[in-house]
């Protein structure tokens, strides 16, 4: 089932934590600007009563919260609560520097004890005594216990941190500013998922009212109970026929697939379906749009290929999938750099439009005069230094393929209501001409800002992003994806080593500066690991070997090594992470699917740790 996401405003999420925690989330959220509203509050909740006040003025939609806040908080309140949680990295993180203050360490964590903790303290040699609770009360209570000895540092939540830094014991947080980021995007999607329900109608009303193509909505039953004017139009239905419309669509009642193809009134028709809930109950929306013969298949380049191997990614690329076959508009999110325009061309190659034209127009480039030209095309003479002869727009130059509007936030207000009508339409009319002229083609428009937060500043129109967001597909950043980075790099260094003739390999290099490229965050993404790998190569053409490789890359990217602190963690954090791929190895004697099971990393994953470590 296609349920779509209407929902215009941010979402609200309410944050309950200790000091520790606090700090620590409010480093992240400004990375979720537009996404959400927040409000943090710092306790070690106890009652109901002392959150009340918090909740009835904020109204989040989501709370977040860790360890036994978050136990008490689920059980207490009907809201949802998000949990943060430690990883597998987090614990070794924190182990590794309580390490390097003390031979031992006194874990106290949350729910039920590490299975890494063993292999740990064995790895850094160190005696971990970790300890479990339920409630605040008992972490507490463990913490005044173990205090008394010497020498100790202590690892675990907000709460126990703070106790420890209270008597100048050393103490190491259990949680990461990747772990939150996580939380966070999960409270999120929650939260727009609790809001879906309540925007179903206004969705509905809106695409009776504004749809110049033909829709009608049934009940779970299959009964047409709402169609449009373009319906009553084109598909000659009225009220004593139009209960027939769904059993044409879906020839068999076990299957209701959201996209496919039929026939109505002797016309071949592509549709599209979503649900909304109403009261409780589905709502079938029905979109169709009218087929034309295909035109000659144009050859699509195999050169933009996705190399990836995060879970992140795989289900962008399950999305496209599922988004391509069809027609209807597809909204792409991403930061820049992150490869919106490749996911845009994989849409094109994996949708019936494939065999039209690709065509691009970045929004932001086009002054406001030109726009209509650009997009619509012109006939001679239609406007002062018009060319010669007239010009195609770029809709015409898509025409069977699929027009790419890249940064479509950029837009300004008059330019989005010509794009409007033409989407409403499916009709343009060149400027200088009389005639209309029809549109068969995919739009997949592509934006680095959130378009809902732009809506409610009144930047861009609601009806347009209604129109765009049919499908909306988010792809995430660089680093919260770096186990895609070595295989990105594989790729890029694979093109520049044969166009520079270079004579070093791809592993010579990568086994030199791969961790230093891991370690860093990517503000600039894809794009910006791309730009570092072609000035590396461009600067050691002249070496007689790889051993001053470090120093190169210091020198032209020295951005990469700014974060010293955090880089050398997260060297040291990988370090961990083959100690524990080589411990479950030995195990497990080299059953590879029992070993991915026991760390809960991939095949994919788990192959290339091994091949980083040379085991096979």
């Amino acid at each position: 089932m296609n349920k779509v996401n209407t929902k215009s405003q941010a979402v609200r999420i309410l944050i309950f934590g200790h000091k520790e925690f606090s700090q620590l989330m409010t480093s992240v959220l400004p990375e979720f600007g537009g996404q959400a509203k927040f409000k943090l509050f710092d306790a070690i909740v106890g009652s109901v009563s002392e959150i009340d006040e918090h909740i009835n003025n904020f109204l989040p939609d989501v709370i977040v919260s860790a360890g036994s806040n978050a136990a008490y908080l689920r059980s207490a309140l009907d809201l949802p609560v998000v949990s943060l949680d430690c990883s597998v990295t987090d614990i070794i993180s924190a182990l590794q520097r309580a390490a390097q203050v003390s031979r031992k360490i006194v874990m106290i964590n949350f729910a039920e004890a590490s299975p890494v903790v063993p292999v740990l303290e064995a790895a850094l040699n160190v005696t971990v005594q970790e300890e479990i609770y339920t409630t605040a009360e008992q972490a507490r209570e463990l913490f005044q216990l173990t205090r008394q000895q010497p020498n100790i540092a202590f690892v675990g939540a907000s709460l126990v941190c703070g106790l420890a830094t209270q008597h100048g014991i050393p103490s190491f947080l259990l949680y990461s500013a990747d772990s939150c980021r996580k939380t966070i995007s999960t409270a999120i999607q929650i939260a727009n998922e609790q809001l879906v329900t309540n925007q179903g109608v206004a969705l509905t009303n809106w695409l009776l009212k504004q749809s110049k193509t033909p829709i009608f909505m049934t009940d779970e039953d299959g009964q047409s109970i709402i169609f449009n004017q373009a319906a009553r139009r084109d598909l000659g239905v009225d009220n004593g026929n139009c209960s027939d419309l769904e059993s044409l669509i879906h020839s068999e009642e076990i299957t209701r697939p959201t996209d496919g193809e039929c026939r109505i009134q002797g016309i071949d028709w592509w549709f599209h379906q979503d649900c909304v809930m109403t009261q409780g109950k589905p709502l079938y929306i029905y979109q169709l749009y009218r087929k034309k013969p295909k035109p000659e298949k144009v050859k699509v380049s195999s050169r933009h290929k996705l190399v990836f191997e995060s879970s992140a990614i795989q289900k962008v690329v399950q999305q496209v999938k599922a988004f391509s076959s069809s027609p209807s508009n597809v909204l792409i999110y991403g930061e820049s750099g992150t490869g919106k325009e490749l996911i845009a061309r994989s849409v094109h190659e994996s949708s019936p439009f494939s065999e039209g034209h690709f065509v691009a127009l970045n929004c932001s480039s086009i002054p406001t005069e030109l726009f209509e030209g650009e997009l619509f095309g012109h006939r001679d003479g239609a406007y002062t230094g018009a060319k010669r002869g007239g010009r195609k727009g770029l809709i015409e130059e898509a025409q069977y393929g699929v027009l790419f509007l890249d940064e479509i936030s950029e837009l300004a207000l008059d330019q989005q209501s010509k794009l409007l009508r033409f989407l409403q339409e499916r009709h343009y009319r060149p400027l200088g001409s009389n005639e209309e002229k029809p549109a068969y083609l995919k739009v997949v428009a592509a934006s680095n800002k959130e378009l809902k937060q732009l809506v409610v500043e009144g930047k861009f129109r609601e009806d347009l992003f209604f129109r765009l967001n049919v499908f909306n597909i988010h792809i995430p950043p660089l680093r919260d994806r770096p186990e895609d980075i070595s295989s990105i790099a594989e790729q890029k260094l694979l093109r520049l080593i044969t166009s520079y003739q270079s004579q070093f390999t791809v592993n010579e290099i990568l086994t030199e500066i791969l961790d230093d490229l891991v370690s860093y965050a990517w503000p600039g993404n894809v794009r910006e690991l791309e730009n570092v790998l072609e000035r590396v190569i461009a600067s050691i053409q002249m070496a007689e070997d790889l051993s001053k490789i470090k120093q190169i890359l210091r020198d032209i990217s020295p951005e990469l090594f700014l974060e010293t602190t955090f880089k050398t963690g997260q060297a040291l954090v990988r370090k961990k992470e083959l100690e524990l791929v080589v411990h479950a190895m030995h195990r497990f004697q080299g059953d590879k699917q029992q070993v991915a099971d026991y760390l809960g990393l991939s095949q994919t994953t788990l192959w290339r740790r091994l091949k980083h470590i040379n085991l096979k």
